[in-house]
């Protein structure tokens, strides 16, 4: 069992890093691309750290790495979208979360439909969201995107979603 998180932990001991990583990757979660527009560039990478926070006004969050190219990427536009991917979409999460991806044609080789902000959406994505980024909050190593919702639309859950869970990918059981 993981230690647990107490008043004297060294919360950057490897030990208790490892631990907590662990124990985080216990939750399924969906697998989507976060994509956007640079100039005449496409430019996306896989996630699995995004919530809807609000409905009224449709609201989402979305956590991505402050470190990479896709977060200096989303510095200089206001708007980018979130494409959820379906169960047979593995290969796309994969190839868009491997590390040092390039910086130019990444999306060359994926068959992408454009929203209506003119943002590359995923083909055949579960469902997909035109976001407006609002808000803009460093957490820790991370930027945290808070995005007003433009546009979305839903295949309901046929195919099932991609889910992430326990450090891989995995296909919902059906229903």
């Amino acid at each position: 069992m993981a230690p647990i998180l107490g008043p004297h932990t060294d919360m950057s001991d490897p030990a208790f890093v490892d631990a907590y990583r662990s124990t985080a990757q216990d939750f399924p979660r969906p697998v989507a691309v976060i994509a956007c527009r640079r100039g005449s560039a496409r430019h996306a990478i896989t996630v699995d750290s995004f919530l809807d926070v609000s409905y009224d006004p449709p609201t989402m969050a979305v956590s991505i790495y402050g470190g990479s190219r896709m977060a200096e990427s989303l510095e200089l536009t206001d708007t980018c979208t979130l494409s959820v991917l379906s169960a047979e979409q593995k290969g796309i999460a994969q190839w868009l979360g491997e590390p040092a991806q390039p910086l130019r044609g990444v999306l060359d080789s994926i068959e992408t439909v454009e929203a209506p902000s003119g943002g590359p959406v995923i083909a055949h994505s579960v469902a997909w969201f035109d976001l407006r980024i609002v808000e803009r909050v460093t957490a820790e190593t991370h930027e945290l995107l808070i995005c007003r919702v433009e546009a979305c639309s839903s295949a309901g859950t046929t195919p099932p979603p991609l889910l992430h869970w326990a450090g891989e990918y995995h296909r919902p059981a059906p229903r």
